[in-house]
């Protein structure tokens, strides 16, 4: 009998509404590209189901370049301020960038918003710095 995953504890117990973001390394062969990016979506998926997530939308990059990456992943923190989604869930790191420097930047990016950034990998990616507490915003009448 397995005991896999029995002390298994999802990410969040309230649904949390995330965009996912699929992107391979393929950029000459369309057809390989969608394919990869298909086995990801399962897997994405499954995570989701597991860890009370919900995708709404879902950015597809196919064969094209890192600029449109960049350009794709600026459109998902937008969707994001715009109130219709609170995650970014992609398989790893790698598919969202392009080296070290690049994922430190958009996960920081991601977290200045008060959003979350979720890999299937690696799990929810942090920043360890100071974070300063958010000011309630007055509104006036």
């Amino acid at each position: 009998m397995r005991r896999g995953n029995r002390d298994y504890k999802p990410i969040s117990n309230k649904p949390i509404k995330c965009i996912v973001f699929l992107s391979s390394d393929e950029e000459q062969d369309e057809y390989m590209a969608k394919k990869k990016e298909d086995k990801q979506l399962n897997r994405i998926n499954e995570f989701t189901k597991r860890n009370n997530l919900l995708p709404v939308r879902i950015f597809r990059r196919g064969i094209m370049g890192t600029g449109v990456r960049n350009r794709l992943f600026y459109n998902a923190i937008a969707y994001m301020k715009a109130g219709k989604a609170d995650a970014i869930v992609a398989v790893n790191m790698d598919a969202i960038s392009s080296g070290m420097a690049d994922a430190y930047f958009k996960v920081g990016l991601v977290r200045e918003h008060g959003f979350r950034m979720i890999t299937v990998d690696e799990k929810e990616q942090y920043l360890y710095l100071y974070e300063p507490p958010k000011k309630k915003q007055e509104v006036e009448a």
